[in-house]
C-alpha cells in the first residue's frame, strides 16, 4: 500500500498550489495516489472532512472519470461548468471521496485492461479507504456505485477471502443508477426501448436509426461482445436523449483541465484504451460473478433508479434490493418518477434529501 506524490501530474501540481492559495474551489481538499498492481490512481477528499463521514463514490463507465464528476455528472447532467454534479452539494456537510479507478479517469500506470480481474478493482477500493483512513479522522464510511460503479462497490463487499472484512469497514452503501450485470438490464430494456423506438419512427423522428434498434434487438437475444454492448448503448442513450455532442464534450474537458487536477488528455485516453479494449470489455459483458454474490451485501442500503432508466432499469434495482441479505428495515429503493438514467430537474432534489435522510440516519451505527 502506498502512496505516490511523484506519480501527481506535474500541470495539475502547478496550478493546485497557485490555486489553493487563492482558494480555488476547484483544488480545493486533499489531493493524493493510491499505488497497486501496475496502476496508479487519484484520490481526491473534499468537503467537510471535520464530520467524520466519508462518501466514496465509485465511478461509471467504464471509462469515466470520478474526478471530472467534481465539475459535473457525466450522465445525464448538462454539459457545462454551472450545472455541477449533485454529489458536490453533499460536500457541504460531509467529506466527499472521488477516485479514478485503474486504467480510466486520470489514472497512470501501465495496468493493462485485458489482465484486469474484478479481485483488482475489490482491493482497490480496499487501499481507497485504508489510506484514507490513515490521513484523516473517519468514523464513517459509506459508499456510492453509480452505474458501473455499483458493481466495483459490489465487487469490494461480495469477491473473495476478504469481503466480510471489507464490508465491516463501511456503515452503508448507496446504489445510484447501479447494475452488476449487463444483459440483465439488457433484457428489461429491450420491450421498453423497443416501444420507443416504435413511437419514434410513427413520428417521422429519424426511422432509419429506429428501425436499426429495432432489427438489432430483435436478431441479439443476449449482448455477447462489445460491439453488441456499444450498439445497445448507441440506442438506449439517444431514447432517453442523453447523449452528449462530441463538441460540447471537448470544450468542457478542456475548460476543466484548465481549472483544476482533471486532466482531459489523461482521460480521454484512459477511457480509449479500457473501452477499445475487447478482453475487458468482453469481461464485462459476460455473466458477471456478482448475480451468484450479492446476496452477500448486509450493510443498510440505498438504492436510487430513474423510473424511465434503459440502461440500469428500476427492475434491476428491485432485483438488488429483493436478494441482498441487508435487513428489511435497513435497506430501500427509491424510485425517481422522471428520470432516466440519473436525476434530472426536481428529481435531483429528492435524490439528495433521500442520500442526506441514509447518511444521517446511519452515521454512528458501524
Amino acid at each position: 500500500m502506498t502512496t505516490s506524490a511523484a506519480t501527481l501530474l506535474p500541470r495539475a501540481a502547478l496550478l493546485g498550489a497557485l490555486c489553493l492559495s487563492q482558494g480555488c474551489q476547484y483544488t480545493d481538499g486533499d489531493l493524493f495516489w493510491v499505488s497497486r498492481n501496475k496502476a496508479h490512481m487519484p484520490v481526491w477528499v473534499r468537503g467537510n472532512t471535520d464530520s467524520g463521514v466519508f462518501v466514496i463514490f465509485n465511478h461509471g463507465g467504464p471509462g469515466s472519470s470520478a474526478l471530472f464528476e467534481v465539475y459535473r455528472e457525466a450522465s445525464p447532467g448538462v454539459d457545462t461548468i454551472g450545472d455541477i454534479s449533485p454529489l458536490r452539494t453533499l460536500e457541504e456537510d460531509y467529506a466527499v471521496v472521488y477516485w479514478d479507478q485503474r486504467h480510466q479517469g486520470n489514472a497512470q500506470g501501465n495496468a493493462d485492461p485485458a489482465e484486469t480481474t474484478w479481485e483488482d478493482f475489490a482491493a482497490d477500493l480496499e487501499m481507497v479507504v485504508d489510506v484514507m483512513n490513515e490521513r484523516h479522522d473517519v468514523d464513517d464510511v459509506f459508499t456510492i456505485g453509480q452505474s458501473w460503479g455499483q458493481s466495483v462497490a459490489t465487487m469490494y463487499m461480495t469477491l473473495g477471502d476478504r469481503w466480510e472484512t471489507r464490508q465491516s469497514k463501511l456503515t452503508g452503501h448507496i446504489d445510484y443508477k447501479g447494475n452488476i450485470d449487463s444483459n440483465q438490464p439488457y433484457r428489461i430494456a429491450v420491450p421498453k426501448g423497443t416501444v420507443i423506438a416504435q413511437e419514434r419512427i410513427g413520428a417521422g423522428d429519424d426511422p432509419d436509426f429506429w428501425r436499426g434498434c429495432i432489427d438489432f434487438w430483435k436478431a441479439t437475444p443476449e449482448l455477447e461482445d462489445g460491439e453488441d454492448f456499444y450498439r445497445h448503448f448507441d440506442c438506449v442513450y439517444t431514447a432517453m436523449d442523453g447523449n452528449i455532442p462530441f463538441g460540447q464534450r471537448l470544450q468542457t474537458s478542456v475548460a476543466f483541465t484548465l481549472v483544476g487536477p482533471h486532466n482531459g488528455w489523461y482521460h480521454w485516453a484512459n477511457s480509449r484504451a479500457s473501452t477499445s479494449n475487447a478482453a475487458f470489455i468482453e469481461r464485462v459483458v459476460e455473466a458477471s460473478p456478482l448475480l451468484e454474490t450479492a446476496h452477500r451485501v448486509r450493510v443498510p442500503t440505498l438504492m436510487i433508479h430513474g423510473a424511465y432508466d434503459l440502461v440500469a432499469p428500476p427492475e434491476v434495482g428491485q432485483w438488488y434490493h429483493d436478494t441482498i441479505e441487508t435487513p428489511e428495515e435497513d435497506k430501500e429503493l427509491v424510485i425517481l418518477e422522471d428520470s432516466p438514467h440519473g436525476a434530472i430537474g426536481a428529481d435531483r432534489q429528492i435524490f439528495l434529501d433521500r442520500i442526506r435522510g441514509f447518511l444521517e440516519t446511519y452515521r454512528g451505527r458501524r
